[in-house]
């Protein structure tokens, strides 16, 4: 029974290490990326910026890296496909800690027409939450009035009328109006590029 419990007890510290480690590494390239100078106009200069931000951020968590991504940091980086892999693993983080700083850069950088990354204008749209899911992301389930059901991701700061980190969970039943952009961002669980909606406005009635 103590081998279980201690079983279980390891298992899950590994679990909220690993999403610890995964929050910190999101927050560190963001707060990299954010002392990038805003006037910068050379897009190379930028990229390179970049780069060099996601490396420095790495070295510190490069055996967390390593296990989690199969990434060596102190040797893989020459290596394109695998820098590809893993630049496009930690946009991922970054998304979730900082999106708008995030789509500013890939802006800034002319990745948003250079890549699969490209995102398109907002739309609006008005319908009744069926429906919230927590994975990486709280993900509402929406219900247009054509009775169509969309996907809206929260993945960033999300303009709105209430408390949304507080009351997001007493949004179903009720209707509002959103605000959100799609864009193609890369899904380590399937290994390859999804569209999704991504919420950056959300009011009730």
């Amino acid at each position: 029974m103590k081998k279980n419990l201690l079983f279980i007890f390891a298992f899950f510290t590994s679990f909220y290490f690993a999403q610890d480690f995964k929050k910190k590494l999101g927050q560190d390239l963001c707060k990299c990326v954010n002392e990038i100078k805003a006037e910068e106009s050379n897009k190379e200069k930028m990229q390179m910026q970049f780069g060099l931000c996601m490396i420095k951020v790495s070295v510190p968590y490069k055996n967390e890296i390593k296990k989690e991504y199969g990434m060596d940091v102190e040797k893989d980086f020459g290596d394109n496909a695998k820098t590809e892999d893993f630049g496009a693993k930690m946009a991922m983080l970054m998304m979730g800690e900082c999106g708008d700083k995030f789509l500013e850069i890939m802006d800034k950088t002319g990745a948003m027409e250079e890549s699969s990354a490209e995102v398109s204008k907002e739309e609006l749209m008005h319908g009744e939450v069926t429906k919230i899911e927590k994975e990486n992301f709280v993900i509402f389930y929406l219900k247009g009035d054509n009775n169509i059901l969309t996907k809206f991701y929260w993945i960033s700061n999300v303009e709105s009328n209430i408390e949304l980190e507080k009351k997001y969970n007493e949004l179903v039943g009720k209707k509002v109006n959103v605000t959100y952009y799609s864009a193609d961002i890369f899904d380590h669980r399937i290994n390859e590029y999804r569209k999704v909606n991504i919420l950056s406005m959300l009011k009730t009635d």
